[in-house]
């Protein structure tokens, strides 16, 4: 009768098992459905939010860590493992695509930018060519419209973080103004005197 028992026990543990396994597969896809649908809304909303290639990488580590903490919860299905991989690096290009986007976005305002501030460069240089007095010169270079629309993109230039075509456009500008400078006081030098 004891073994009868012990059969009946042993049957029941091994249903209950079963049971228990098969209602975890159940229970874990759905939490496993349910967080990649929350993981793809972050996903989609961290994607549009970013506007600099430097928060695309903050929100895709931000994504990363999620896909850590998804991998460690659900370790004991191993096909999971395998979408969640797959998932990642869909993630990691999507990532990596608005990055270059924004990239190439940011190169083309800056050449923009700086093509414009050349043909403001010619101008100026044009205008400074014609001065008779080095006062007329530094008042012109202090105090002109053009002048602080050149200024104005250098900053812009510096706030899309292209520092070298900011230091170049600034040192450009302060070029025209010492070659001005120089050529009127060589010309007035030349003149001296009759």
């Amino acid at each position: 009768g004891i073994t009868d028992i012990y059969t009946t026990l042993n049957q029941v543990k091994v249903g209950i098992r079963k049971k228990i396994k098969s209602l975890m597969q159940v229970e874990g896809a759905a939490q496993f459905n349910a967080e990649i649908k929350l993981l793809n809304q972050a996903v989609i909303n961290y994607l549009d939010i970013c506007e600099s290639p430097d928060k695309c990488e903050e929100y895709l580590n931000k994504v990363m860590v999620q896909f850590e903490e998804l991998e460690g919860r659900f370790a004991d299905f191993d096909e999971y493992t395998v979408e969640l991989a797959d998932k990642r690096t869909e993630v990691y290009e999507a990532f990596e695509a608005r990055k270059l986007n924004l990239i190439e976005a940011r190169n083309k305002k800056a050449n923009a930018l700086m093509s414009s501030a050349e043909r403001i460069l010619k101008v100026i240089r044009h205008r400074v060519d014609g001065m008779d007095s080095i006062n007329d010169i530094n008042g012109y270079m202090a105090a002109d419209l053009m002048i602080d629309k050149i200024r104005s993109t250098i900053q812009d230039l510096i706030d899309l973080d292209d520092s070298v075509k900011a230091d170049d456009l600034q040192g450009r500008l302060k070029s025209v103004h010492q070659d001005a400078v120089r050529q009127l006081k060589d010309k007035l030098e030349l003149f001296a005197d009759g």
